[in-house]
């Protein structure tokens, strides 16, 4: 028998601060480029470009990228479902072979 899922203060605490860390890196991301990205865009900036991608796993504070993305998707669910998203890792299957 599973617990009910009740939401505890620390959770929500959590919850808002990496969506706070999130939209903060978004922004950061826009000013990077000079220019309004969507999270689509963003995505796969982070995905594209290495130096990013570590910039927001140590924001985030995990050590591989899978982390970093299932974080990502939880943050933003439509992404998953993007014809873009998949079109891009389709052509771009080597990104996560060399995971750091």
């Amino acid at each position: 028998m599973q617990q009910p899922n009740i939401p505890s203060p620390s959770r929500d605490i959590t919850k808002r601060e990496l969506d706070h860390l999130l939209l903060c890196f978004c922004t950061f991301c826009c000013l990077l480029k000079g220019k309004k990205l969507s999270l689509q865009n963003i995505f796969v900036l982070v995905l594209r470009e290495e130096k990013i991608r570590k910039v927001l796993k140590t924001l985030l504070t995990v050590d591989n990228d899978f982390e970093m993305v299932k974080m990502f998707i939880e943050f933003e669910p439509q992404i998953a479902e993007s014809k873009y998203i998949t079109k891009y890792l389709n052509q771009n299957k080597r990104i996560f072979q060399n995971d750091n």
